[in-house]
């Protein structure tokens, strides 16, 4: 059986396309769509604001199991019931099941028992901050520590290599936390997080780690998937 899913990324996100073909079964085809993003800030906000009702309509008509919306900084901002506006607008529109990561994160926090995290992010500090107050609004997370590379062009982003990411979480380890969150779908760090893991001896859950997680989920799908992190190899129900 094929899975058909869709898939509101950020029209400069080179990451998630290349992510989901990789790791997720064949039996799983993803469909995607872009929202105008420029920056990641209120203005990059805003463009994607603009383009959801188109794109969820389009999205609706190859009929999707559900659709992810993978721009995890669209949660932070707006008013506090943006997010549930947002996704009962894109279920309203394309008549289909909606999800986004930043609400995902927190059920996989959940699934994984970790309520103690930490939160790196190459986004600018004001969304991080805002990105802290939701999941500890929202999911009721704890955190032990948030840092960031303080960057708004997502081209930069996606360019960024793991060296950064690795040395952050090094030093967030040493504080024991439940579980580590790397937010932002543009940074390419797929590939390190088994070995991250591993060496930290702590679960570690990122933007589009987590997006592959609500696929499955969003099929009640039983597939486990090795090499991308104890949420993906466990694949607790969320």
């Amino acid at each position: 059986m094929i899975h058909t899913l869709g898939m509101l990324i950020p029209s400069a996100n080179t990451a998630v396309e290349i992510d989901m073909n990789r790791v997720l079964p064949k039996s799983y085809q993803v469909h995607f769509a872009r929202l105008k993003v420029s920056s990641v800030d209120q203005v990059g906000w805003r463009e994607h604001d603009a383009d959801i009702d188109y794109q969820s309509e389009l999205l609706g008509s190859i009929k999707p199991a559900a659709i992810v919306v993978l721009q995890t900084a669209a949660s932070f901002y707006g008013d506090e019931d943006y997010e549930s506006t947002m996704v009962a607008r894109i279920r309203r529109i394309a008549n289909v099941p909606a999800h986004t990561t930043a609400f995902a994160i927190g059920r996989a926090l959940k699934a994984l028992n970790a309520k103690r995290v930490t939160l790196l992010s190459p986004y600018n500090k004001d969304l991080v901050q805002r990105g802290q107050k939701y999941f500890e609004r929202v999911h009721s997370l704890q955190f032990a520590d948030v840092s960031s590379f303080n960057m708004t062009d997502p081209n930069a982003i996606t360019h960024l290599g793991p060296e950064l990411a690795r040395k952050t979480l090094a030093e967030q380890a040493k504080l024991k936390p439940d579980a580590m969150i790397v937010a932002g779908g543009a940074y390419h760090v797929m590939n390190f997080i088994d070995a991250w893991e591993k060496e930290f001896g702590i679960p570690i859950v990122t933007t589009n780690q987590v997006a592959a997680w609500a696929c499955v989920q969003a099929v009640q799908g039983i597939e486990k998937i090795q090499g991308y992190g104890k949420l993906l190899a466990e694949m607790p129900v969320g």
